[in-house]
């Protein structure tokens, strides 16, 4: 007998996890380019062009993994963990092709002599060195937030949408409001001299 799970009812779950992945994505990459600066870490690509890389593709692969992550069945925390982290290891190796490129239209003298078979030895070296540096951790990060997607953010959205805005009510006194107070000099003009 299954149970009836409500997340599994949410609309969007694509553009949901594109979203959250995005928004993820930015943190990310500030984060790890604060971590490189304070160590001394020359910046490899500019802040701008490595937030937008890393949103575009965090975006995209947060849709095509949105559903599976959010419609996984009780117990889900594993397959959750599980997408998440897969995830991650699918986005690397176009995340390391790219930012490949990037990085050769920055410095074209470091790539002037290479031949084919050079640059796709480069590229395999960014990918172990993105792989080793930051994508184990990020694909346990992206498996924790996929966990926590899952079994919170879901449920809140949920129910964010079917609370009603209550109407305001009234505090009612036991003094009676009385009109006929007179009002300060300011309030009915008696100051103003002319």
């Amino acid at each position: 007998m299954k149970n009836n799970d409500e997340a599994l009812s949410i609309s969007n779950p694509r553009l949901l996890s594109a979203v959250y992945f995005g928004l993820l994505a930015i943190v990310a990459t500030v984060i790890f380019d604060v971590i490189f600066y304070a160590v001394g870490v020359e910046q490899i690509l500019p802040t701008f062009q490595a937030i937008l890389l890393a949103v575009v593709l965090a975006s995209c692969f947060g849709a095509l993994f949105g559903e599976r992550i959010i419609y996984c069945q009780k117990p889900y925390r594993r397959r959750a963990f599980l997408w998440g982290f897969l995830m991650v290891l699918a986005a690397l190796p176009i995340y390391a092709l790219i930012f490949f490129y990037l990085f050769k239209e920055h410095h074209p003298q470091a790539f002037a002599d290479l031949g084919v078979g050079n640059l796709f030895i480069t590229y395999l070296f960014i990918l172990l060195y993105s792989f080793l540096v930051a994508g184990l951790w990020l694909a346990i990060a992206a498996g924790i937030a996929a966990m926590y997607l899952r079994g919170h953010l879901v449920y809140d959205i949920l129910h964010s949408k079917s609370q009603k805005l209550k109407p305001v009510t009234k505090v009612y006194t036991n003094e009676p409001h009385d009109e006929g107070k007179s009002k300060p000099k300011e309030q009915n003009g008696e100051h103003i001299i002319h």
